[in-house]
């Protein structure tokens, strides 16, 4: 895994043990977004994309001054945790038992079984200089098509549980900072595509 420094921005994805389907209803879906929300608020993260899958959740984020961002990673997956776990518990459903048989398949490093958790591999997937703002648009247009090529949408902006919809000035779910370079670096990119299925448009 990629080390993480104090400071920089990064690209992670949170990943659900046995990649089991857990954002699937909204309820569980929401728990992620009032998340990212009180760790924008009250915990210094800065979040520029993010996009949530049925089982995995791809933020690219980076620290405010004075705080770390490998910290506020830590403290977001253990915050999450908590929270999916007590929901799927209060729902008594054959699934949810199901679910929770997962969770319990998870061994800590001192070898306790019982404790519960609903994420397994959190990966660094790369850091993102934030000098470079195309490097950050690769990574955006990246997370956003996610939606589009398991055919839950047609365009990236129809799905609400991703920042697609902030860069293309429509009302999203997480208080999301857009660097203006990066939105005119988006801008070009659905422009070149637009432009390219113009000239091919048999």
């Amino acid at each position: 895994m990629m080390p993480i420094r104090n400071n920089g921005c990064y690209c992670f994805t949170l990943e659900t043990i046995d990649t089991v389907d857990i954002f699937t209803k909204v309820m569980y879906k929401q728990l992620i977004v009032h998340s990212l929300n009180h760790f924008i608020d009250s915990k210094g993260l800065v979040v520029y994309g993010w996009c949530l899958m049925t089982n995995k959740l791809y933020v690219i984020c980076e620290a405010q001054t004075n705080n770390s961002i490998k910290e506020i990673k830590e403290r977001f997956v253990e915050f999450t945790r908590e929270k999916i776990v007590e929901a799927v518990k209060e729902e008594d459903t054959p699934r949810n038992q199901w679910i929770l048989r997962h969770f319990q398949n998870l061994t800590s490093p001192l070898g306790n079984t019982s404790v519960l958790s609903c994420w397994g591999e959190v990966r660094t997937i790369a850091q993102i200089n934030l000098r470079h703002p195309n490097i950050m648009a690769e990574h955006l247009e990246y997370i956003h098509i996610l939606p589009v090529k398991e055919r839950i949408v047609q365009y990236p902006a129809d799905y609400i549980y991703s920042s697609a919809r902030d860069y293309v000035g429509l009302p999203g779910l997480v208080k999301v900072t857009k660097p203006a370079a990066v939105e005119q670096e988006l801008y070009e990119i659905e422009s070149r595509k637009s432009g390219f299925r113009r000239s091919y448009n048999y």
